[in-house]
């Protein structure tokens, strides 16, 4: 997975708010070791703010920014994509002719995401990308990608990399939009996906 950019502004209070929770812990554990009045040795000052600033952040990042009630109170507004996609790709390579299926696998957490789309004659991963939330069009999911073609593919298909945007639809449920892709390919087309299960967490 890579890191993802957003225009959400959870990614400047929520540290904000982890790093006060880490230094209450941080007090209360002493506290409780004072109370039992175990002392710690010397060279020992765990746990430290920074460590539980670590073990928050990363339950937070891993598994809390999926919690409902974080959506419902409005601290969470970064769209859980988590789970697989299915639906059909159509090409100006080809004129549009026919839609191509393909099946769409997103990893997502709060501050990574992975991409990786698989089509009959090739396979394409995101290499960085970005969610607006805030967009007057919707909610938005856009990345670079790299594709590349399986040993079955026509010959005229090469590695190349491309870029796509996707509207997120309501109640997270459908994915639509266009891709461009670049040197290698030079075409461009649309993508239109339903999300089949919500699984996929990381």
């Amino acid at each position: 997975m890579h890191p993802y950019s957003t225009d959400s502004k959870e990614r400047i209070f929520v540290p904000f708010f982890l790093a006060v929770l880490s230094i209450l812990g941080a007090l209360l554990f002493h506290k409780w070791l004072a109370f039992l009045r175990i002392e710690l040795p010397w060279w020992s000052e765990a746990p430290s703010v920074m460590g539980v600033y670590g073990l928050f952040h990363g339950f937070f990042d891993r598994a809390a920014w999926r919690w409902p009630i974080l959506r419902k109170i409005g601290i969470v507004k970064i769209p859980d994509l988590n789970g697989s996609w299915k639906g059909e790709a159509g090409s100006s390579f080809d004129r549009h002719s026919s839609g191509r299926e393909i099946t769409v696998e997103i990893q997502q957490r709060w501050s990574r995401i992975s991409v990786v789309l698989r089509a009959p004659d090739s396979i394409s991963r995101s290499l960085i990308g970005g969610l607006l939330t805030e967009d007057p069009i919707g909610a938005m999911l856009s990345y670079e990608y790299l594709n590349e073609p399986k040993s079955n593919a026509p010959a005229t298909m090469q590695t190349h990399r491309g870029t796509t945007r996707l509207i997120i639809g309501e109640n997270l449920r459908t994915l639509e939009g266009e891709y461009y892709s670049g040197r290698g390919r030079s075409s461009a087309g649309v993508l239109n996906l339903k999300r089949i299960t919500r699984d996929g967490r990381v």
